[in-house]
């Protein structure tokens, strides 16, 4: 039986969803996707792919990209999704050698690319590699039309992988990271979600017990952020398509350079 996760109130704690701020009901995700005609979705990157949520009571036990799915086939019912995340989470290496050949094969109109922080955490973490990556995935990407969403982790100085590891030193790493990657995504034209960056009520209690991966009140709050990210995406202007940029450019330097 899956294990229950008991409400505690303590700041950011919402009794349930319903009562929860920075969960979206279905009214609100229907007002905010107004417009919205994505037709064939696909989620890839290093995220896992969990069977089963760790249950929190009052919080729905829905996987975040169902719950993007579910929303986004609510203004388009005919929409498609293919769904890459398999496993455990990897590195983001394996994104681009495991997935983007099907990604690109399926095409599509929108790609969610899910950052786990697995790189971040790893002892030979390289920002640069990490960057050349990601670029290689999002470029292709981009380059054939498909509206892009990169989506970093809650805290990860909160979550069980990062036990034993300084607190401070994991926060100042994934906001540097989360810096370098809003940068990625705005030259690539791509919407940007920071989990990390919420403020601590936002990111109290969304992980599970004893794993990378988060919990129902997790899902539940990952889910309303990307929705709130597609909808930024609908009501701004139309993003720009940015100039090809050779494998390992450092994309703020290319802008700075024009």
């Amino acid at each position: 039986m899956p294990r229950l996760s008991r409400p505690r109130t303590t700041e950011g704690l919402a009794p349930d969803e319903h009562g929860d701020p920075h969960c979206l009901d279905a009214a609100e995700t229907g007002r905010l996707l107004a417009g919205a005609r994505w037709r064939r979705m696909i989620v890839l990157g290093e995220g896992g792919a969990q069977r089963r949520v760790e249950r929190v009571e009052g919080y729905g036990g829905g996987l975040w990209y169902d719950r993007v799915t579910d929303a986004l086939r609510g203004r388009e019912p005919g929409l498609a999704c293919l769904n890459l995340l398999g496993g455990k989470p990897r590195r983001s290496a394996a994104v681009r050698s495991g997935q983007l050949a099907d990604a690109l094969v399926f095409g599509g109109d929108l790609a969610v690319v899910q950052l786990s922080g697995q790189d971040l955490l790893h002892p030979s973490f390289d920002p640069g590699v990490h960057r050349t990556e990601l670029v290689r995935v999002i470029s292709p990407l981009r380059e054939r039309g498909l509206d892009v969403v990169l989506v970093e982790p809650f805290s990860l100085a909160r979550s069980p992988e990062a036990r034993g590891r300084d607190a401070e030193e994991v926060g100042a790493l994934q906001r540097a990271q989360a810096e370098r990657t809003r940068t990625v995504a705005q030259f690539h034209g791509a919407l940007h979600v920071s989990l990390a960056g919420l403020s601590a009520p936002a990111v109290a209690g969304v992980w599970e017990r004893n794993g990378p991966t988060p919990n129902a009140r997790g899902h539940a709050r990952l889910a309303s952020a990307v929705v709130r990210a597609l909808a930024s995406g609908l009501h701004s202007s139309a993003r720009r398509r940015p100039a090809p940029v050779e494998d390992g450019a450092d994309p703020a330097g290319a802008a700075a350079g024009r």
